[in-house]
Parts: structure tokens; C-alpha cells; sequence
């Protein structure tokens, strides 16, 4: 079968890492390597600010709406700075999941996935987004079940903007199949303000 006209999962990850300027960030410092995979624990959550609120660090997490195709699945972490006064990142966001019962899934984050496009995560570098920008984060992981061991899907999803900062927790449902693996591309400037 032939299926034209739709887009791929790779296609927009391609597209939202590959885009332009995204208004309100400035970039400096240095480019570093990709980390290796790392197996991690979903830090303690907290549980994010009503709709239209503000949380005391400037920076609201949201979560685009998931593109999938061929068990593949990827979906855009944005992060704006809702505060008064500009807010830095540099790096990968701290990311975990929690089952419906908000206990911790285990997960491999990884950065640089060949299907995320390694070569287009634009690694760590410190940004600063003024008040009303934002930066981005690529999420890609697989649905593939290649056991007959029972998959717990994900009902949130855990941020943490940058290291020492409080989580924010996101309803969303992630449904990572049996490798855990979730892959994580810096924040970067995106196509979106």
C-alpha cells in the first residue's frame, strides 16, 4: 500500500529541530557531544500549575500532540517562559513517566537516536528565553512489544526544565512498549514562539 500525504513521525522531528529562530531565544557557549544512554528513575513529582498560572521559576512545560507512524512515536516538550524575567537553559530536560497509579515506569533516556536524528539534536548550549519565548525538546520512543512480558503504559509525564528545579507532572499517555527507551533532544530554538 501506498499512503501519500501524510507525515512522519521522522519527518517533523526533522522539521522542528532543523527550524529557525524561534523569537525570544538567544544562544552562546559551546556545543557538546551527545550523552550516552543512561537508565534513570523519574525524579519525585510535582504536580503542575493550574491552566494559565505561572509556576514561581518563569517556565511552563507543555506537550504537543503525539505523531506516530510505523510504531515510531515523537512528540515536541515545549517549554515558555511565563515569568517577567529572562530564564536560561542549557542542556536536556530531566525527563521521567509515571503509571496511572503515579509510580515510577523505568526508562532508558537516551540522546541521539538515529530515528530522532542524531545529527540534527543540537547537543547542550545555554539559551535564554525572554519572557513570552520558548525553546523545544524532540521526545521519540516505540510502542514495539517484542516479549510477552506485560507493558505498563505511561499516564504523565515528568519534566524537570533543568537540573535543581522543581518537576512538572503532565497528564499524557506513553506507550513505550517493552526496551524503556525514550529519546531526549535538547532544548533548541523551534519553529514556535
Amino acid at each position: 500500500m501506498i499512503c501519500t500525504g501524510g507525515r512522519t513521525a521522522a519527518a517533523v522531528v526533522a522539521a522542528l529541530v532543523m527550524a529557525g529562530l524561534v523569537s525570544g531565544c538567544e544562544e552562546g557557549g559551546a556545543e557538546a557531544a551527545p550523552a550516552t544512554p543512561t537508565p534513570t528513575t523519574t525524579p519525585t513529582p510535582t504536580t503542575t500549575p493550574a491552566q494559565g498560572t505561572c509556576p514561581a521559576s518563569g517556565a511552563v512545560a507543555t506537550l504537543g500532540e503525539v505523531d506516530a507512524a510505523m510504531g515510531h512515536r515523537a512528540v515536541v516538550l515545549e517549554l515558555s517562559n511565563c515569568g517577567d524575567k529572562p530564564y536560561q537553559v542549557n542542556g536536556y530536560p530531566g525527563i521521567g513517566a509515571l503509571d496511572d497509579d503515579r509510580d515510577p515506569l523505568k526508562l532508558t533516556i537516551t540522546h541521539g537516536n538515529a530515528y530522532t536524528d542524531s545529527s540534527r539534536d543540537q547537543g547542550p548550549k545555554p539559551l535564554t528565553v525572554v519572557p513570552g519565548g520558548s525553546v523545544q525538546s524532540v521526545l521519540h520512543w516505540t510502542n514495539r512489544v517484542t516479549s510477552a512480558e506485560a507493558v505498563t503504559p505511561g499516564a504523565h509525564l515528568v519534566v524537570t526544565p533543568k537540573e535543581g528545579e522543581q518537576a512538572q507532572t503532565l497528564p499524557f499517555l506513553l506507550d513505550i512498549g517493552t526496551s524503556g527507551e525514550l529519546d531526549v533532544t535538547a532544548w533548541a530554538r523551534g519553529p514556535r514562539s
